[in-house]
C-alpha cells in the first residue's frame, strides 16, 4: 500500500513540473549602429566637404544603406546672407578717360572676366558708365578757365547720370569692345555716382548673387538735384563765401551719395571700390565770370566722409591705387572678393571608396546607382573609384550602397565595431587649375550584438527601423521560438522520472525481501 502511494505521489510530483510555467530567456543576434556619421571633411579654401552616413537600416536582416556626398558649397557662417546659383557683376567705369585709359581699363577686365567665367560659369558681367552734366572747359595760357558753350555746370545731377554700356553677358569679347567704344565724342563728365550705383541696382535679376564694382577713385561732382556750380553772395544764394558754397556742395554729395552706397547692404549687394588717398583730393576753383583762380581746396576730409578708410569702409571692401596698380586691384584682389561670393566649380574629380577587410568578407555590397562608378578594384585593393566631371557651386553629388551581412549569426564579428568603410579620398581640380586632395579617415560603425528576449507572446521586436539610423532592439514581430525553455524542460521531466523510478524499484525490491 505504501508503495502505490509512492508511486502516486512520484507521477503527480512529475506531472507538476511539467505544467509548471517556467520563465527561460532566449537571444537573437542583430546588426546594431555604433556610429551613424562620418566626422565631415572640410576641402582646402572652404570649397564645399565630404561627408558619409547612414540613411536606412534593419537590424534583423543585418544591412545598412549608406550615403557618401561631396558638397561643392561653403560652411555655413551665422549671419551669412543667401547665396545663390548665379551671380550677377557690374562694373563702373568713368567714361571720360584716354583712349590709352580705356586700353588699359579693357585688359584688366578682360582677365578677370576670363578668370571669373573659367571658376564659375555661371556668372554675367556688365558694364556701366559713370556720367554726369557735361564739363566743357579747358585752361588758357594764363592759367585762367575758359568755359565752353556746352557746358553744364549749372544743371544738376540726374537719374539719368549713367549709361548700361555693357549689358549683362559672359562674352568677353563683348566687354572689352564695349569699353573701348564708349564715350567715342570724348565728351568729359562731372561724374555722378549716386545715379550710377542707382542705375546698377535697377539693373539686376532676382535670386542672383549682386556685386557691384567701382573703378572710379574720387569724391563725384555732382549728385542727383546737386549741381557742380556753386553761387555765394546775392539776395539769392544761401552761402556768404565761395568756400562756404563748396563745402556745402560737398556736404550734399557725400551725403546723397552716401546712402545710396549704404542701401545696397539692404539689397544684397556686395561693392567694391577704388578711393583716392586721403591727402589726394585738392581741388581748384575758377571764377564763372573772369576765369580766375577762385579758391584751392583740401577735398580729402569728404573722401574719407563718403568711403570711409581702408581698413573700415562705409560698406563693402576697398583698395587704393596708392598702395597697388590698378592691374593686381581688378586681376587679384576683386578677382579673389568675386570669387569668394560666387564660389567656384570643382572639375577632374576623383573619389575612392575603401573598404576593410570585415566589410569585404563578409558583407555583400550593393549600388542603387551605378553611373561613373568602376568596381575593378573591389576584390583586390579593396576599394570603388567614383568620377565626377564637373561639380558648380552650391551643388551636391551623393552614391548610395547597402551592405547586408551574408550570416547574421556569425560569432566572430559578435560584438566587434566595424567601420562601414576604411577611408574616402579625394582629388580634384579648383578655380586656380591646381590639383587639391583631401581624406575623410572617419566612418560610420556598426557591429553585431545578442539581445535578450523575454518569453511574453505580446512582446514584439520591429527591426525595420527607416530613416532613423538607430536600431530598436525591444520588439519584433510574432513570439519567437523558445528552445531553450524545451530543452530545458524535458531535462527535468527525465531527470526526476528517472528518480522516481529507482526509488519505486528500491521499495519493491525491500517489499519482497520483507
Amino acid at each position: 500500500m505504501k508503495g502505490k502511494i509512492l508511486h502516486i505521489f512520484v507521477l503527480i510530483f512529475i506531472i507538476a513540473l511539467i505544467f509548471t510555467p517556467v520563465n527561460i530567456a532566449s537571444t537573437t543576434t542583430q546588426l546594431s549602429i555604433v556610429k551613424n556619421a562620418a566626422d565631415t571633411k572640410y576641402l582646402e579654401n572652404d570649397q564645399g566637404y565630404l561627408d558619409k552616413k547612414i540613411i536606412s537600416s534593419n537590424a534583423e536582416t543585418g544591412e545598412v544603406t549608406v550615403q557618401l556626398s561631396l558638397n561643392n558649397k561653403k560652411k555655413e557662417q551665422e549671419g551669412e546672407q543667401v547665396r545663390y546659383e548665379n551671380t550677377e557683376i557690374f562694373i563702373m567705369v568713368p567714361v571720360s578717360i584716354s583712349n590709352e585709359k580705356k586700353k588699359e581699363y579693357s585688359t584688366y577686365i578682360e582677365t578677370l572676366a576670363n578668370k571669373v567665367f573659367e571658376a564659375n560659369s555661371k556668372t554675367k558681367i556688365g558694364i556701366i558708365g559713370l556720367e554726369g552734366t557735361i564739363n566743357d572747359s579747358e585752361l588758357d595760357e594764363n592759367g585762367n578757365i575758359v568755359w565752353g558753350e556746352n557746358n553744364e555746370g549749372d544743371v544738376p545731377g540726374s537719374e539719368d547720370d549713367g549709361e548700361i554700356v555693357v549689358n549683362l553677358t559672359n562674352n568677353v569679347s563683348d566687354l572689352t569692345n564695349g569699353i573701348l567704344n564708349m564715350n567715342p565724342d570724348e565728351t568729359k563728365y562731372n561724374i555722378n555716382l549716386q545715379s550710377a550705383i542707382r542705375l546698377a541696382k535697377n539693373s539686376y535679376s532676382n535670386n542672383v548673387n549682386k556685386i557691384l564694382i567701382s573703378l572710379y577713385d574720387n569724391v563725384p561732382m555732382v549728385a542727383i538735384g546737386v549741381k557742380n556750380q556753386v553761387s555765394h553772395g546775392g539776395i539769392f544764394s544761401e552761402y556768404d563765401t565761395i568756400e562756404e558754397a563748396v563745402i556745402g556742395k560737398h556736404e550734399k554729395i557725400v551725403s546723397y551719395t552716401k546712402n545710396e552706397i549704404l542701401s545696397l547692404a539692404n539689397e544684397n549687394i556686395d561693392f567694391i571700390l577704388l578711393r583716392p588717398d586721403d591727402t589726394s583730393f585738392d581741388q581748384k576753383w575758377y571764377s564763372t565770370t573772369t576765369g580766375e583762380l577762385s579758391l584751392e581746396f583740401d577735398g580729402s576730409p569728404y573722401v574719407q566722409d563718403l568711403y570711409g578708410t581702408l581698413d573700415n569702409p562705409t560698406y563693402g571692401k576697398m583698395y587704393s591705387l596708392n598702395n597697388d596698380s590698378l592691374e593686381k586691384i581688378v586681376t587679384e584682389y576683386i578677382y579673389t572678393d568675386i570669387i569668394e561670393t560666387v564660389g567656384t566649380t570643382m572639375e577632374s574629380i576623383e573619389v575612392k571608396d575603401y573598404f576593410p577587410q570585415d566589410i569585404l568578407n563578409n558583407f555583400d555590397i550593393s549600388f542603387s546607382d551605378s553611373t561613373n562608378l568602376d568596381f575593378s578594384t573591389l576584390q583586390e585593393e579593396g576599394y570603388i573609384t567614383w568620377n565626377i566631371e564637373k561639380l558648380d557651386r552650391e551643388q551636391t553629388a551623393t552614391i548610395e550602397y547597402t551592405l547586408k551581412i551574408r550570416n547574421i549569426n556569425n560569432t566572430q564579428l559578435l560584438n566587434k565595431e566595424i567601420a562601414t568603410n576604411e577611408r574616402v579620398e579625394l582629388t580634384y581640380i579648383d578655380y586656380e587649375e591646381n590639383e587639391k586632395e583631401a581624406t575623410l579617415e572617419s566612418s560610420p560603425i556598426i557591429k553585431l550584438v545578442n539581445i535578450e528576449l523575454p518569453d511574453n507572446n505580446n512582446i514584439n521586436i520591429n527591426t525595420d527601423n527607416k530613416n532613423t539610423g538607430l536600431v530598436d532592439n525591444t520588439i519584433a514581430p510574432g513570439k519567437i521560438p523558445q528552445t531553450g525553455k524545451t530543452i530545458t524542460i524535458i531535462a527535468i521531466v527525465s531527470i526526476i522520472a528517472g528518480l522516481g523510478i529507482l526509488w519505486y524499484t528500491k521499495l519493491r525490491k525491500m517489499k519482497d525481501i520483507k
